[in-house]
């Protein structure tokens, strides 16, 4: 029987240097046969020459690429551009700027063939430093939507989903230029897919100070809290108890930007994250229904978690539940 072919799609704007890198990592797949759908975010350097010149020199029948455009700015857009033009049942995407190893195709095909009733597999990825030390990210098996909210468990390049699946969802949300994979994530998880989840590294991520998520926070203040309050409508339609879970997780998030805001030398943007959870609904203009009101032992476990993340603390997720 032959093996049905996976596809991948890679976003990319602007990353002349780091794109071939990218491509090659697909090459080195021993899985054949590959699609690979890279959309152009439009590029205003030779990035779109670097990748024609791989297509040109790389492309057989079982490795092909397509070449696509998408003028809408953000990877959001970019990426469900790539997913129209999917013809495959299974898919992943993956970013321009990482490295897959040479073993993730074929370990991931190989458990989809076992298990063909899965919507999704995801693995370990590791951050890959600028002295070329490979850091573990966190990995989680349980408690999943939990994990994710506090330590994005399904990242853009962590996991391969049925096509119909994610498209099913409603994919990608182009209104957001940050934490998309964030929220997406939550949108999974929700819909309940059956997945499996392995634990090795599959994937080295290499943190680009201009990537979407980038090296800190202040200077797109206002993006970050677009994210949660769309996750904070998505909660609210959810039944009980998971609605409620889930709203309160997202009070520690906005709590927890508000600390980075903080330690980052910007008080005053952190100041409306905190007044919207220590003041009563009724003070704003428009309640939000979508957000929960803490009483006054979480607030008092709130502005501990605050002051302690902004003076450099991790892991504050532990304070809360």
């Amino acid at each position: 029987m032959p093996t049905p072919p996976l596809s991948i799609v890679i976003p990319v704007k602007n990353r002349p240097q780091l794109i071939a890198r990218c491509l090659d990592s697909v090459r080195s797949q021993s899985y054949r046969p590959i699609r690979i759908i890279v959309v152009d975010n439009a590029s205003t350097d030779n990035t779109r020459e670097i990748v024609e010149a791989w297509r040109e020199k790389n492309s057989t029948p079982e490795l092909s690429l397509l070449l696509l455009s998408e003028e809408k700015p953000g990877a959001a857009a970019a990426r469900n551009r790539g997913l129209e033009a999917v013809d495959t049942t299974r898919m992943m995407f993956f970013d321009s700027d990482d490295r897959m190893l040479p073993e993730l195709a074929i370990t991931v095909m190989e458990e989809f063939d076992r298990h063909p009733d899965l919507d999704l597999i995801y693995w370990r990825t590791a951050f890959v430093n600028e002295r070329e030390e490979v850091i573990p990210r966190r990995f989680a098996r349980m408690n999943l939507i939990k994990r994710h909210l506090y330590n994005t468990v399904l990242s853009t390049q962590s996991y391969a989903i049925r096509t119909d699946f994610i498209r099913r969802i409603g994919a990608w949300d182009e209104s957001l230029t940050c934490w998309d994979d964030w929220e997406l994530g939550l949108r999974i998880l929700t819909a309940r897919p059956n997945m499996k989840g392995i634990f090795r590294t599959l994937v080295h991520v290499y943190p680009q100070p201009e990537s979407i998520t980038g090296t800190e926070f202040h200077s797109r203040a206002g993006i970050w809290e677009k994210a949660i309050e769309k996750m904070e409508r998505h909660a609210s339609t959810l039944p009980e108890p998971l609605r409620t879970r889930i709203l309160r997780m997202l009070l520690y998030r906005r709590v927890n930007l508000a600390a980075l805001y903080a330690a980052e030398g910007y008080p005053e943007l952190a100041s409306p994250l905190l007044k919207m959870i220590e003041s009563p609904q009724s003070e704003f203009l428009e309640p939000q229904a979508s957000r929960l009101e803490p009483n006054k032992y979480d607030r008092l476990r709130l502005r501990l978690i605050y002051h302690y993340t902004r003076l450099g603390g991790r892991a504050a997720y532990l304070l809360w539940d």
